[in-house]
């Protein structure tokens, strides 16, 4: 259907977004730490549990858009549409489960830097539980009214997710994240965050 597409790239886009602001960013380095997880082992938890999130995301996308080009049948369109929602709503639990489980880096400002990440992806998590149950409550009688439908969820969820983009964006601004930065640089895990933007 002619919807599907733009949908999923637009979707794909937002939520690729994310996951990339996710990690990395500027900074000083500062010899003045807190107790917290070793640097090196933060950094491979938290973009390995981000990169699981973006392939998880990417190959839903993909698939969701094979599937909506070979569906013409509305109820059919919305099943296959609410199935790849909330997976991706399972698997944005599981990535901000595994990121608060690292705890906060042992670096400056390690608590806050932490806290504020998690209030991050707790708003890409809350989107994505939002849109599913939007998506439940999409028509499928009309398939202009299913198409319009479309259109806003995937305008909100974009707009919701470069929000949530734009608070990582402020992370670097608010905290020297120069000693974390460079624990990112050295763990491969990080290398499709970090190359992005250091």
């Amino acid at each position: 259907m002619r919807f599907s597409r733009p949908f999923v790239l637009l979707l794909s886009a937002a939520t690729l977004a994310v996951a990339a602001a996710g990690c990395g960013g500027g900074g000083d380095s500062s010899s003045s730490s807190s107790s917290g997880t070793d640097p090196g082992e933060w950094s491979s938890t938290v973009c390995g549990a981000l990169q699981t999130w973006e392939d998880d995301l990417k190959s839903g996308s993909q698939h969701l858009s094979a599937d909506l080009r070979s569906s013409s049948d509305l109820k059919s369109v919305k099943q296959k549409l609410v199935a790849f929602l909330e997976n991706a709503k399972e698997s944005t639990h599981t990535m901000v489960s595994e990121v608060k489980a690292a705890g906060a880096p042992d670096v400056k400002d390690g608590p806050g830097i932490q806290q504020d990440l998690e209030s991050g992806l707790t708003q890409a998590q809350d989107s994505f539980d939002r849109a599913v149950t939007q998506a439940k409550k999409l028509p499928t009688n009309n398939p202009q009214a299913l198409t319009t439908g479309l259109s806003t969820l995937a305008q909100t969820i974009q707009s919701e997710l470069t929000a949530t983009g734009r608070h990582f964006s402020n992370l670097e601004g608010k905290y020297d994240v120069g000693d974390l930065n460079k624990a990112m640089k050295d763990e491969p895990a990080c290398k499709p965050f970090v190359s992005q933007s250091s």
